[in-house]
């Protein structure tokens, strides 16, 4: 799950990314998408955050930056987003996780691309389990209130979750355990993704205090990406200051439905297309 991520798009996004784009003529092209679209507009970069858990990509999010005036949108999609793929028979595989499975990076780009009415993706970004560890324990910590008591257990997927309700700092494996966790909500996985934004935003408002190039070394061993680090690395000093009320999260508007035997979540392209024109309008 990238969630952490948040600390390396601080970092690219508003430093690298930015310096980047100003260095060079006319817009980057898209891995996927449409440039042409809706959601283009010169300035923004688009980056696919995808968090794997064996060979599926159990957490997906596309991390708008504008460079201009320096803001962030996280959307977030579901895993079990309804995505046809008449190429891949049987109902697990027509859920947009499964895509990574059978599919390079660019493959799930254009899936998360395709379901956000074309947006364009430029860049991509994959983390682990282990990765989220080892940033969140870079941190020190991260404190969010955990909404409810977590107990899970899952032997073949080496998952053990055990947390209590109440505001607490969580370690690197407590943090995995929280944003894993989604047996326990009365919708599942969409309760999932809120509870993991409320720690997506704890994270923003924490990374305005601390040594971001220390933990965005940490990030660069834990994170693979076709963004060029070294070069945001030098200019992670400029980020200070940033102000977390930058940064809005946003979910895939949509509903879930049961399609032959199976249960997915079902996008409402009107109303994608209305939240990606609110997103412009800032």
């Amino acid at each position: 799950m990238p969630f952490i991520i948040i600390i390396v798009i601080l970092a690219i996004g508003f430093a690298f990314l930015r310096s980047w784009i100003e260095s060079r003529p006319g817009n980057l092209d898209p891995v996927a998408g449409d440039e042409t679209g809706v959601f283009a507009e010169e300035g923004r970069i688009n980056v696919l955050f995808l968090g794997t858990n064996q060979g599926l990509s159990d957490t997906m999010m596309v991390f708008s930056i504008d460079t201009v005036n320096k803001t962030i949108d996280e959307i977030s999609v579901p895993r079990d987003t309804y995505y046809e793929r008449p190429a891949y028979p049987g109902a697990a595989y027509q859920k947009i996780n499964s895509v990574l499975e059978t599919e390079d990076f660019k493959g799930c780009a254009k899936a998360v691309s395709d379901v956000l009415c074309g947006i364009p993706i430029h860049y991509y970004a994959e983390i682990t389990d282990d990765g989220v560890r080892k940033i969140v324990d870079a941190m020190g910590g991260v404190e969010i209130d955990v909404p409810i008591d977590m107990q899970y257990t899952d032997v073949d997927q080496d998952l053990y979750i055990d947390l209590r309700a109440g505001r607490q700092v969580l370690t690197g494996d407590q943090a995995v355990q929280y944003l894993r966790f989604r047996s326990g909500y009365a919708n599942a996985d969409l309760g999932r993704i809120g509870a993991q934004q409320e720690f997506l935003k704890a994270v923003v408002q924490q990374s305005m205090d601390m040594d971001l190039p220390r933990v965005a070394f940490t990030a660069k061993s834990a994170i693979e990406t076709n963004i060029g680090f070294a070069a945001g690395m030098s200019m992670v000093s400029n980020l200070t200051g940033s102000s977390s009320g930058n940064f809005h999260t946003w979910m895939l508007p949509g509903t879930p439905q049961m399609m032959n035997g199976a249960s997915y979540y079902v996008a409402d392209r009107a109303a994608t297309e209305e939240m990606l024109q609110q997103i412009l309008a800032g």
